[in-house]
């Protein structure tokens, strides 16, 4: 029963990330002239700057690593109150918006190559990042879940809710192990990979 309602939250949240993804790309193919004037996404200027960037990887690591954990911060409070479920419906449609307007801003600025460029800008943190963030939002659905709406829980519940407790609090220290992990690549890594693609520009 669980996993039945485990594959329709699931189904629900791929529905609405393809939705954003869709509402990402017109609101961005609509508002390109504003948008990807000379000093929008993606313009001349800043194309410049990503072909000569020298990065402090220690400073951008405390940066990228205070930001992406001050987001999961705050997701997981916001996972103790009635918006929990609600945030994480919001979470997903945000990324499918942002996903489907930076794609778009890419392909109508460089034709092919923008995909290309987003490609190295994803890679290889996105590759954790990705998973991170999707159990992430399940924990954050499953929280809520346990203390307002257990009808609606899509995990397991322990009758003791100590052996509950501990569960949670293992699985988000793995979550956040994780995005510590991509936040490393993405600060020692990927920034390699954006200045070398950003010379075909």
């Amino acid at each position: 029963m669980l996993q039945k309602q485990k594959s329709i939250v699931y189904r629900k949240w791929f529905y609405l990330f393809i939705i954003s993804f869709f509402v990402g790309t017109l609101f961005m193919n609509f508002g390109s002239e504003r948008m990807l004037g000379e000093n929008g996404i993606f313009n001349n200027e800043a194309m410049n700057r990503l072909k000569y960037l020298e990065v402090e990887e220690g400073k951008f690591f405390r940066y990228v690593l205070s930001k992406r954990l001050k987001d999961y911060f705050v997701f997981g409070l916001l996972s103790t109150t009635y918006l929990g479920i609600a945030s994480a419906y919001l979470c997903v449609a945000w990324h499918g918006l942002l996903t489907g307007m930076a794609i778009t801003a890419a392909v109508i600025r460089f034709g092919l190559k923008g995909i290309l460029l987003i490609l190295a800008g994803f890679f290889p943190q996105q590759l954790l990042f990705i998973p991170a963030g999707i159990m992430m939002i399940s924990w954050c659905y499953q929280n809520c879940s346990y203390l307002y709406f257990p009808s609606r829980s899509v995990w397991p519940v322990q009758r003791v809710g100590k052996r509950q407790y501990t569960r949670h609090i293992l699985l988000l220290c793995w979550i956040i192990g994780v995005v510590i992990i991509g936040c490393v690549l993405e600060s020692y890594v990927n920034p390699l990979l954006i200045t070398d693609m950003a010379k075909i520009f």
